[in-house]
């Protein structure tokens, strides 16, 4: 995963994609001319819709698109689709065409592409097979042409190689923009448009067939596309996408204002120092309603192949990146029944320790930084004195589990998650104990306490607690204490301020958000009480086993309903922006505005959530949905499904008659 710092680029990134898919909400054959043969070599991503008309019929036939259309949905979702457009207005800035434009024109392909442009900034790209659409066609440029002259463009026409081509010069519309260009013209019934006159004269010229500096002559392209269509078996893609990942941040980068760019950390520089450039691309297949079984059926392709000459098939922190793959990625019987989401996966620890130095010294700043931290640990006579590579890294196996959960009444802290580490055998078990009391023992906010034969370490939020270092690699801080929702009787003497907590045992270190949900998980459980028996993670568990068959690294279970709740009561609460769950910061990351962010300013909720119909009137929408992953030598692949909420044997019924095996 690329991690850019808190700017703008992320939350660009995500408006782009969103582009593409926003075109689902209003309305398979390809194009004479296909998309991708038009877009330059250099688009750093890509998104294609092959038949807006099909995809709508199909996006109407899954319960989410039942959803939009629901009475008591109305009002809310004609609100989200105006702070929505609201939102992807960057191709109406540029180009002056609203996105929901483009469902009446389109005869066949839209392709939507960002072009990195060297020593300039990105160009948008954008592609439209017009056939039989010509009046349609005729009312959209009009409309542009209205639409930019209200922003007093200037209007020029050229001939290049017979073909007209309509450049719209747009002047700044206050101070601090730039001047903006708009060009488009229509060929062999495409309609063409770009911000760059360069890359539009590039684009004509490609529609001479010759390969070369074309995406679809792109090697990563090609891999990407092309493992996916090996995979799906026949089922053509309604939604493709590719992106190339470091690209795609630079491109966003380059179209950053002198004033937001280079803020903090580096973060893209970093990973590309570090090796992390080796994956080199990512894309994928996307279809809804599938068989009358799936929601969504979406299969993704990472390209990261070995290094040349690289001695360990990658180069520096890049090689932490072993994910092994294994066939029994099963739900333990301790795992609860009664959760939001489960995920589970296996890393090679030892070797993602030994290989994770030079990322951290990297973020830190200076070298031996991560040496020095390890020795600190070991030596400092107020510290906990662990060897950790020793006493730590070496007992730990290599699966890893993410559990959620959520306590009612919703608030904006009433998610709870645990993760999980299996450790080695017996003997690494009694280790881990130890060196977490070290741990424990060395913390002035920590204290132990018994539960059902179990000792646990439960870590008090400290009223100042300061930290010596602050390097922000990621959001997650594994023991990061929250506010306990509503403590039970049965916990015991609870302090003022919320816990945390750590405990070994079975095999495993749990390391969990409260220690109220740790003693929850150790609680006696009726039979029947484990996430294994769940009917709905049975059919989950069993639908991606057909669509990816075979030892895989990754898997997970999601209740979409239970995950999204919080989210949607926070909504109609009007405490969306106040959301600490992990969808919820993921969401608020999305939708701060740049500036707000990086000065920690709290965003402004923008939807207004009052119009939302109770939580149950909707819960029968979201079906349970999973993922799973299978590593390759030369990357990754993925598949995801959402399952319909109909009765299971109906689902099963649909799967046989669909011939759901023949498109796995």
């Amino acid at each position: 995963m690329i991690f850019v710092n808190r700017s703008s680029y992320c939350h660009a990134a995500g408006v782009f994609f969103a582009a593409a898919l926003t075109l689902t909400w209003h309305v398979v054959a390809w194009a004479a001319v296909p998309c991708d043969t038009l877009m330059s070599a250099n688009a750093r991503g890509f998104a294609s819709i092959a038949d807006i008309q099909s995809l709508h019929q199909h996006w109407q036939q899954t319960q989410m698109g039942q959803l939009v259309q629901d009475e008591s949905m109305k009002p809310f979702i004609e609100d989200i689709r105006k702070q929505l457009e609201r939102k992807l207005s960057g191709v109406r800035d540029k180009l002056g065409v609203e996105l929901t434009d483009l469902k009446d024109i389109a005869g066949g392909e839209i392709g939507l592409g960002l072009v990195e442009r060297p020593n300039e900034r990105a160009a948008v790209a954008l592609i439209v097979d017009v056939t039989g659409h010509e009046q349609q066609l005729e009312d959209l440029l009009a409309k542009v042409r209205k639409e930019l002259t209200k922003r007093n463009a200037s209007r020029t026409n050229s001939e290049v190689a017979g073909t007209t081509l309509t450049t719209y010069t747009i002047p700044p519309a206050k101070e601090g923009e730039i001047q903006r260009t708009a060009i488009f013209f229509v060929k062999d019934n495409m309609l063409c448009a770009s911000d760059s006159p360069l890359e539009i004269e590039e684009m004509l010229r490609r529609f001479n067939g010759q390969p070369g500096d074309r995406l679809a002559d792109l090697d990563v392209y090609l891999e990407t596309m092309g493992r996916c269509q090996r995979e799906a078996s026949g089922l053509d893609p309604e939604i493709r996408w590719y992106v190339d990942p470091f690209g795609y941040a630079r491109s966003i980068r380059s179209m950053a204002t002198e004033d937001r760019k280079h803020l903090g950390k580096d973060y893209l520089k970093i990973l590309s120092s570090q090796g992390f450039e080796a994956i080199r691309g990512i894309g994928g297949y996307v279809n809804l309603a599938v068989g009358g079984s799936y929601e969504l059926l979406h299969r993704t392709s990472v390209y990261a192949p070995p290094v040349p000459g690289a001695a360990d098939k990658y180069e520096l922190a890049m090689r932490m990146m072993k994910f092994p793959n294994d066939e029994k990625l099963v739900a333990n019987r301790w795992v609860p029944r009664k959760l939001a989401s489960y995920r589970t996966f296996n890393l090679d620890m030892t070797n993602a320790f030994e290989h994770f130095d030079t990322l951290f010294d990297a973020v830190a700043g200076y070298e031996d930084a991560f040496d020095g931290v390890l020795e600190g640990l070991e030596r400092d006579p107020y510290g906990p004195q662990v060897k950790v590579r020793e006493d730590f890294i070496a007992h730990l196996g290599q699966r890893v589990m993410l559990i959620t959960d959520y306590e009612v009444p919703i608030t904006p802290k009433c998610e709870r998650f645990m993760f999980v580490i299996e450790l080695a055998g017996a003997a690494s078990e009694k280790a881990i104990a130890a060196t977490v009391e070290k741990f424990m023992k060395a913390d002035p906010n920590a204290s132990q306490t018994q539960f059902e034969g179990k000792t646990i370490w439960e870590i008090h939020e400290a009223e100042d607690d300061i930290p010596d270092l602050d390097i922000a690699v990621a959001d997650l801080d594994l023991l990061d204490p929250v506010e306990e929702a509503a403590p039970s009787a049965d916990d015991g003497p609870v302090s003022a301020l919320s816990t945390s907590a750590v405990c070994v045992t079975e095999g495993n270190l749990f390391i969990a958000s409260h220690a109220s949900y740790l003693k929850t998980i150790f609680a006696p459980a009726n039979p029947g009480d484990e996430l294994s028996t769940a009917g709905d993670y049975r059919e989950v568990d069993a639908a991606l086993s057909r669509l990816l068959g075979g030892p895989v690294s990754a898997r997970c279970f999601l209740r979409t309903d239970e995950v999204y709740r919080p989210i949607y009561e926070l909504l109609r609460q009007g405490k969306m922006p106040e959301a600490e769950t992990l969808l919820g910061r993921f969401l608020n990351r999305m939708l701060t505005p740049a500036d707000d962010e990086d000065e920690g300013i709290l965003r402004e909720q923008k939807i207004d959530g009052r119009k939302l119909p109770e939580f149950e009137m909707v819960r029968r929408y979201f079906g349970p949905a999973g993922t799973v992953v299978r590593s390759d030598e030369d990357g990754w692949f993925i598949v995801g499904a959402t399952l319909s909420k109909m009765a299971p044997q109906a689902r099963a019924d649909n799967s046989i008659s669909a011939g759901i095996n023949t498109i796995r």
